[in-house]
């Protein structure tokens, strides 16, 4: 009996100790599954990154995967790993920064309508709710918000570009077409889509910092100065969206 006993005994301590193993085999694999995943992120946004770089510096045309790749330090089959071709990878330059930016502006707007109560935001709230998430970065210390903006400003007029990304900026588009028609109820509809257009115009114009401004004003002016810029956008094209729908127009 007592030799039964020690070998039952004996059993179940090799049982525990194969359940130890496979344990911390588990334990073990998760841990690297988890390196893996980070590193993978890590690599992911490198490449983001020199991307957005490249392309703000040389266009979408002028720069290779190749260039990117050097410039984030990772391998060219990395690059098609995660993003499969450039203008996939094009894409997701503009999506990362471009949902940040939707949701500040969707809140922004909420606030306006909250502090709006009964009555529809006024055209100035609403266009400061479009404009300052995106302007007021500029003016801050990230610079990839400057890389984007070039980048931006290089693309907005290239059918590729909006066939491309129009599934990622479209739904803010129409956010704003739609307060505007409410903020506007007497506006031709034709008028709400041109003054949209109109904005993202004058937008994109600022965003460009291209430096002409202050060679016209002599130094009076500058380029980069986006916070200025923004103080004086935002009556500008609200003047402009009211005289749209007013009723001489």
């Amino acid at each position: 009996m007592r030799g039964k006993g020690a070998f039952a005994k004996k059993s179940a301590r090799a049982v525990a100790a194969r359940r130890r193993r496979v344990a911390g085999d588990g334990r073990r694999g998760a841990l690297t599954a988890r390196r893996g995943a980070r590193r993978g992120d890590t690599t992911r946004l490198a490449i983001l990154d020199a991307a957005e770089r490249c392309f703000a510096a040389g266009g979408f045309d002028g720069v290779s995967l190749r260039a990117i790749t050097e410039g984030a330090g990772v391998d060219l089959a990395l690059a098609n790993y995660h993003f499969g071709s450039k203008d996939n990878l094009l894409r997701e330059v503009i999506a990362r920064r471009a949902r940040v930016v939707h949701d500040d502006r969707v809140r922004a707007l909420e606030l306006a309508r909250q502090a709006a109560g009964s009555r529809s935001p006024s055209i100035e709230s609403i266009v400061a709710a479009f404009l300052d998430p995106l302007l007021r970065r500029l003016a801050g210390a990230d610079r990839g918000w400057r890389y984007y903006a070039s980048l931006i400003s290089q693309l907005d007029v290239l059918p590729q570009f909006i066939a491309l990304t129009g599934d990622v900026l479209d739904p803010t588009a129409l956010h704003f077409i739609n307060a505007l028609r409410l903020a506007l109820p007497k506006a031709r509809p034709q008028a709400i889509y041109w003054g949209y257009m109109f904005l993202i115009g004058a937008m994109v114009q600022v965003m460009s910092a291209t430096g002409r401004i202050e060679r016209l004003s002599r130094g009076l002016c500058r380029s980069d100065d986006a916070e200025t810029a923004l103080r004086e956008l935002i009556p500008f094209v609200s003047a402009g969206l009211r005289a749209l729908a007013s009723p001489s127009k």
